[in-house]
């Protein structure tokens, strides 16, 4: 927020505040001096002014000076000592209209000048605070609504019903011709579905997501058996980096919706990871009906990321490959 914006909301405060101040100084010159209103007046509007000037000089100098005057001390110090330089202005200029012109005054004005810049200052402070606090609580807010939104994303995506009329259309099949091979399908069926909707961490460990990626490539394999070849080759020690989770199974899902998957022309997806980059590349088969996409996975993917590690995902396309590029989070705890 800018200077003016800031000074402009705080508006009614800084009038409000000033007024008082004004009033304040105004009342004691009142009750110990005989003289004309247009006198009063002028004292009352010198002090009005400074009050004003030290609420534009409290926030300047919490604005443009955040990082060089960090301690609350010297902002103070910084913002009294300008505003007893615009005290020491106005007694040269409108020397002869002050009321009171003895030494001892003086040293009473600049002291009046020290205390309400020192409330006006803390007053500041406190807003700064607030708003600060608000602020924090308004991001903190958004970003669990985004992730309200992301888990109900994975959701649809995890208990998709397409993918549960496949699998179980799959499994009523084995049942009939390799009641041993159903049976490890559906216990391949029931850790992927557990291990997928029980998953409540934004990041998890490349070690967990592989495995549960594994349980999900074997599904599809029992679908389009050789049709679907899964390649990888893992650093042992990236195991413990972390990853967003259902990040890669995101990625394989999305490289199945978008090719030909068959024996005569199998789809290859190979999993490469090497330090903290994370490589999915898949050779291109296009659908002869091409799928409607809106790349929601891929965009979703790609702001989580940016979220998470603050760097966004890299995808390379050509007409023989589509590949991807993710980096992971080093886990410092290992």
């Amino acid at each position: 927020m800018t200077i003016k914006n800031i000074i402009l909301k705080r508006l009614p405060i800084i009038l409000i505040t000033s007024l008082g101040v004004g009033l304040l100084i105004l009342v004691p010159v009142v009750l110990t001096t005989d003289t004309t209103i247009n006198r009063y007046f002028f004292v009352f509007s010198i002090f009005f002014m400074l009050g004003v000037i030290s609420w534009i000089s409290n926030i300047v100098f919490s604005v443009f000076f955040i990082q060089s005057l960090k301690s609350y001390l010297w902002k103070w110090l910084a913002s009294t000592i300008f505003l007893i330089f615009c005290l020491y202005l106005s007694h040269l200029i409108f020397e002869n209209l002050f009321i009171i012109k003895t030494p001892k005054f003086g040293y009473f004005r600049v002291l009046g000048v020290i205390i309400f810049n020192t409330a006006i200052f803390t007053i500041n402070m406190l807003i700064n605070s607030f708003e600060t606090k608000l602020q924090l609580e308004n991001e903190n807010n958004h970003l669990k609504i985004n992730r309200l939104e992301t888990e109900l994303s994975y959701l649809k995506n995890q208990i998709n019903p397409h993918f549960l009329f496949n699998a179980l259309a799959s499994l009523k099949y084995l049942i009939r011709v390799n009641p041993q091979i159903a049976e490890s399908y559906l216990m391949k069926l029931s850790d992927f579905l557990r291990g997928s909707i029980s998953q409540t961490d934004d990041l998890i460990s490349l070690q967990d997501e592989l495995l549960l990626c594994s349980d999900y490539i074997d599904l599809q394999k029992i679908r389009f058996q050789d049709g679907l070849i899964y390649e990888n080759e893992i650093d042992p020690n990236s195991l413990h980096n972390r990853i967003p989770f259902f990040a890669l199974q995101s990625l394989i899902e999305n490289s199945l919706k978008h090719n030909i998957v068959s024996l005569m022309d199998p789809l290859t997806i190979r999993v490469e990871v090497k330090g903290t980059q994370l490589t999915i590349i898949n050779n291109i088969q296009s659908r002869l009906t091409e799928v409607v996409s809106s790349s929601t996975g891929l965009n979703n993917l790609n702001e989580r990321m940016k979220i998470l590690t603050g760097q966004p995902i890299v995808i390379d396309k050509n007409q023989h490959y589509f590949k991807v590029q993710l980096n992971l989070l080093v886990d410092h705890g290992q």
